[in-house]
This record gives structure tokens, sequence and C-alpha cells, in this order.
């Protein structure tokens, strides 16, 4: 069988150059700084943030300054009309005394949209956060895949070269040296698949992070202190800081001061209105004509066909629609958390075993290996244990990396992910 240069020459290639390797709270923080949803969300917050000082407009006074000049035609009864040229200036201040708690209401409401924009600010930079660690994770994990990938391709050349140097001694069998060059081959094929799977975590990397993988990563570490101990406990830091929780809550509330507002309908008002007037020849008399007023003017309307009535009925069902969406807020975050305990639980308990499920297969490859060189077992026995080896390194490896994953997702699931990192 002629050899495939190109794929040898991949797999004695050396690692890449040593550079300084990047790490994972880098990557993470320049993602979510450069993410676009997040931009858009942080904008979002931005504008619901002057609505609060649009809002809190409302206590303060209102001052408005008017001029016009033109033509004026009175008619007098009895009497001749008269024409004048008339000017007018006027200077108004209203100060809004009580207004049913409507302004209040309404800056509590644009609060706690505030704080609800907060919380989704932080739920998507989580959320582009988990999905750094996840594309991160995947080129390490496939890097490792590959490199194994290639080691074991490497055994299969030297035991291709071992049997063929044999069989050219006549010691060795056709059938043993085609065994071998299937076996070789489909090395070959486990490191193109290899190659190709971690070409596409490289593409997944660039489309979360905005940028090219550096080349080289570090494992992160992740501190026991992170993890919770128990579910319970889990659930616990869930309910007091994932963001979606506090942002259905934040929504529930301002749902409620909408109430309150569309309440202040049913109320009077009352304002300070202060006006200062200059004016010259007005309604007939030539001359400069000048007021100051100051009055405290309550308004109430009677009726208004039923519209603010309506309109509290209306955001009364707005609470309710709130706190429904608060109640399945809360059992999504509860069936994520626990989908995230569950992998991190289980992946934890199957690392054990499938360590000692690589030691074990090694151990018997090479045993395999010295009872070949002596002729006590065939080339197929040697192949098919070097292919158990493979993988069950490939699977403890993926287990590795799995289970970081669930501790990222599960730190996710408590709302602490951009804590730690």
């Amino acid at each position: 069988m002629k050899i495939n240069k190109a794929i040898l020459a991949v797999a004695i290639a050396s690692l890449p150059l040593s550079v300084t390797a990047e790490s994972l709270n880098s990557v993470v923080a320049a993602a979510v700084l450069s993410n676009p949803q997040v931009q858009s969300v942080m904008n979002a917050r931005n504008a619901v943030y002057e609505e609060v000082n649009q809002a809190k407009g409302g206590y303060r006074p209102k001052i408005d300054i008017g001029a016009g000049t033109g033509y004026e035609k009175t008619k007098l009864f009895p009497g001749d009309d008269t024409e004048l040229q008339r000017t007018e200036a006027n200077l108004s201040l209203n100060q809004m005394l009580f207004d049913g708690f409507r302004t209040s209401s309404e800056v509590d409401r644009q609060s706690a949209r505030l704080s609800s924009t907060n919380h989704r600010l932080r739920e998507v930079a989580e959320e582009t956060a988990l999905e750094a660690a996840r594309a991160y994770l995947e080129i390490l994990k496939r890097n490792s895949l590959l490199v194994q990938a290639k080691n074991t391709l490497l055994t299969h050349v030297r035991i291709f070269e071992q049997i063929k140097r044999r069989s050219d001694s006549g010691v060795g069998t056709l059938a043993s040296i085609q065994q071998a060059e299937g076996r070789l081959a489909l090395a070959e094929v486990n490191v193109l698949s290899a190659e190709n799977n971690l070409l596409d975590s490289y593409s997944a990397y660039e489309r979360v992070t905005g940028k090219k993988a550096n080349d080289s990563l570090e494992d992160p570490t992740i501190e026991e202190s992170w993890i919770p101990e128990t579910f319970e406990q889990a659930l616990e830091r869930a309910y007091d800081k994932h963001p979606t929780l506090k942002l259905a809550a934040s929504d529930v509330k301002a749902a409620r001061s909408q109430y309150e507002a569309a309440r202040s309908l049913m109320f009077p008002t009352l304002n300070l209105e202060v006006n200062r007037t200059w004016n010259h020849d007005i309604d007939g008399n030539e001359g400069r004509n000048e007021d100051l007023t100051a009055m405290i003017r309550m308004r109430y309307n009677l009726y208004n066909g039923g519209a603010d009535k309506a309109r509290v009925r209306q955001t009364r069902h707005q609470i309710d629609e709130a706190r429904s969406i608060q109640s399945d807020a809360a059992r999504q975050t509860l069936q994520s958390l626990d989908l995230s305990w569950n992998a991190y639980e289980i992946l934890g308990r199957q690392l054990d075993f499938l360590e000692q499920h690589v030691t074990s297969t090694e151990s018997t490859r090479d045993s395999y290996l010295q009872q070949f060189n002596i002729g006590q077992r065939s080339l197929l026995d040697l192949l098919d244990t070097e292919n158990e080896v493979f993988s069950s390194q490939n699977a403890f490896n993926e287990a590795i990396y799995d289970h970081m994953l669930a501790q990222y997702r599960l730190l996710s699931g408590t709302g602490e992910l951009l804590d730690v990192l």
C-alpha cells in the first residue's frame, strides 16, 4: 500500500510553535463586549434610562414663552370697527401639585423597565459568555481528538512497516499486509475526519466571538468553590441571581406601576399656574395692556366615554399576563438548571470509569504487542486492541471537555457565569 505522504506529514508534524496562549476569560470578555445582540440590548437599556428621566420631568415645572404680532379688527356695539396692529408676549409657569400619583407611578414603571432591561442585558451577556465558552472548549476538544488520531495513525504506520518487513523477510503473510493496509487507511480517514471537525469548531468560534481563534488556547481552570455542592444550593443561587427571573419580576413590577398610572386618571389634578403677559393694542384698546396671574387650578374629568375605566381594566390584565410570564420563566429556568445539574453530575461520575477504561485498554494493547512479537497473538488482535485504545481515549477526552462545559452550563444556570469569569 502506498502511504498518503500528506496525511503522514500532518501526523508527524509537531504542535504549533509556542505563542502566548489566549485564556477563556479574555475570549469571553471580548465576545460579550463585541457581540451585536449585547450592543443592541445595551442601546435599548440606555434608551429606557432616558425614559426614566422623561418621567421624572413630570415633577418639575413647565415654563413657556410666547410672542406674536399681526392685524386685529374689533367690532364694538355700538360704535365703529377698530383696526389695530396687535402685538403680544407672554410667560407662563405650570407646576404640578397633584396628578393622582400619575407621575410617581410613571417613574416607578420606567424604573422597573430599566431594571428589566438591565437584567436582560445581563441575560444576553450570560448567554453569549456560555456560547463563547462552548466554542472555546470545542476547539480544545477537537484539537485533542486530532492529536489522538495522529498518534493512532503513527502507530498504524509503525505496525504496517513492521508487517511489511516481516513479509519481505518471508515471515509475514499477504493477509497480514492487507489487514494492516485496511486499518492504516481507516486511521488516515480518522485523521481527516478529526481535521474537518476541528475546522468546523474554528468556524463556530469565529461566529460567536467575531474573530479567529488564537493558535494556542489555555485549558481553563474551574475552582471547586464555584460549583454548588447540591442541587438545592444551585436552585437557591438561581433564585437569588439568575437574570431571567429578575427580569420577569421587574416586568411584573412595571405592570403594577402601569396599573397605578391608569388609576390616576380617576383623580382630579391640581396645578399652580403663573402667567405674565405684555400686550399692545388688543381688544380694540390702544396702548399697553399687561397682566399677572397666579392661580391654583383644579381640573377633574367627569366623563371620557369610558376610556379611562377600560384603561384600568387593560392594565389589570397586563399584570396577570406578566405574572404568567414570570411563572413560565421560573419553570424554564428550573428545567434548564435541572438538565445542567444532571449533565454535570453524570459526566463527573463517568470520568473515573472512562479513565480506568483507557488504562485497561492501554495495558491490554501493550500486552498484545509483546505477545504478537513472540507469535502468541494475531495481527488482527493487535489492530483491534489498538482501535479500542483509540476509542477509549477519544471517549475520555470528549468527556473531560464535556464535563467542563457542563460546569459552565451549571454556572450559567445559576446566573453566575460572568461573575466567575
